[in-house]
């Protein structure tokens, strides 16, 4: 005060230079309002309000500030993350919130056994709340399997609940090749695709230097079995009894009857009176009598 009425004697005056504020910044997850984005300057006096990013809410403080001197009063505003609040339960399902029920967060939806997702399963928090609709989780139904040609299944439905079976069967004379028994999964589909019918039937099986033993005689059908025995002096290689495959063919392959002595080895030599194909020689040690 003093120096004021000092100045003032000597006849000066005291002016104040008004100072402009250049655009203010807010801090992280808000912005300035749509009304000043355009000015690039404010006046000394001016006062400017910022807004929340959207997903983000006030967590208090005032969103206004004043530019002063060249310089802008603190910010006092908080934003937070929006929170969308937990999801209303899901009938017969469960929900997993894998970081928490604000923006950017995920919810994922699953059903119980015996149950399917109706609808999306992830779900996520955003600027007006949870995306889509919240999926339901109705009973497993399948519908009415394959019929098959030369055959049939039971039981009879327009729709089958979870795990129930049907079962195939042919006609007489016929084989089932696949699975007899089908059962609804959870994802409302079979456990596997209808088998076929199909006639099995072998072809009489012969070996040289055998005869049948005993067994399946012609027509050789499904699961037939029949037992070789080979002639005196041949020896069998492979196994004795074949039974006959829903492919028609006989398991494993025919056996087969070498002639002794000529059993083949693993090297593909010949067995010649229990000695291999290879020539010996035996050296002889002559000793000359001299008579005196």
């Amino acid at each position: 005060m003093n120096v004021f009425f000092l100045l003032s004697s000597f006849g000066l005056a005291i002016t104040s230079v008004a100072q402009q504020c250049s655009k203010p910044s807010g801090g992280s997850n808000m912005h300035l309002r749509d009304e000043y984005i355009t000015k690039s300057t404010f006046e000394d006096g001016a006062s400017v309000s910022f807004s929340c990013a959207p997903g983000y809410t006030s967590a208090g403080g005032s969103p206004q500030i004043t530019c002063s001197a060249g310089a802008w009063s603190a910010l006092r505003l908080k934003c937070e993350r929006r929170n969308c609040g937990a999801l209303p339960e899901v009938s017969r399902g469960d929900i997993e919130y894998k970081d928490g029920t604000e923006f950017g967060d995920t919810a994922v939806v699953t059903c119980r056994s015996g149950y399917m997702l109706v609808g999306q399963s992830v779900l996520r928090c955003e600027v007006q709340g949870w995306t889509g609709r919240v999926p339901t989780c109705d009973e497993v139904k399948c519908v009415t399997p394959a019929e098959i040609v030369n055959g049939r299944f039971s039981p009879k439905k327009d729709f089958y609940g979870y795990r129930e079976v049907v079962r195939y069967s042919c006609n007489k004379g016929l084989e089932l090749r696949g699975s007899r028994d089908l059962f609804c999964s959870e994802d409302g589909k079979f456990s596997s695709a209808a088998p076929t019918c199909v006639r099995v039937e072998c072809k009489d099986p012969v070996i040289i230097n055998g005869f049948w033993e005993s067994g399946s005689r012609p027509p050789h059908k499904y699961k037939a079995t029949v037992t070789f025995k080979c002639k005196p002096e041949y020896t069998m290689i492979g196994k004795p009894t074949v039974t006959c495959n829903i492919d028609s063919k006989w398991s494993p392959g025919l056996p087969k009857c070498t002639k002794n002595g000529n059993a083949l080895v693993g090297n593909g030599n010949a067995l010649v009176g229990g000695l291999t194909g290879a020539v010996v020689t035996i050296p002889i040690l002559l000793v000359q009598n001299y008579w005196m």
